[in-house]
């Protein structure tokens, strides 16, 4: 059974999800690690589809709302 909300919303429970996002490397190793090449990024709206912000310059930097964390020390084969 699906419960309604017609009486109104009480509160809200909080899910979480883990995900992976893969960036190109050239074979001069050359990393684009950019919003534009990021699988989530919405080409259409030009938002990020994990936090739905606008990225600035997305073809250029990952966006200061980017909820991804990087390694800093994750080798380029």
């Amino acid at each position: 059974m699906i419960p309604r909300a017609e009486s109104g919303v009480k509160a809200y429970i909080t899910g979480a999800a883990a995900v992976t996002a893969s960036f190109p490397v050239d074979f001069k190793g050359n990393a684009s690690i950019d919003c534009a090449h990021c699988q989530f990024f919405r080409s259409s709206s030009r938002r990020c589809g994990l936090n739905n912000q606008i990225p600035e310059y997305p073809e250029k930097y990952i966006g200061s709302q980017c909820p991804l964390v990087f390694e800093e020390d994750e080798a380029i084969e």
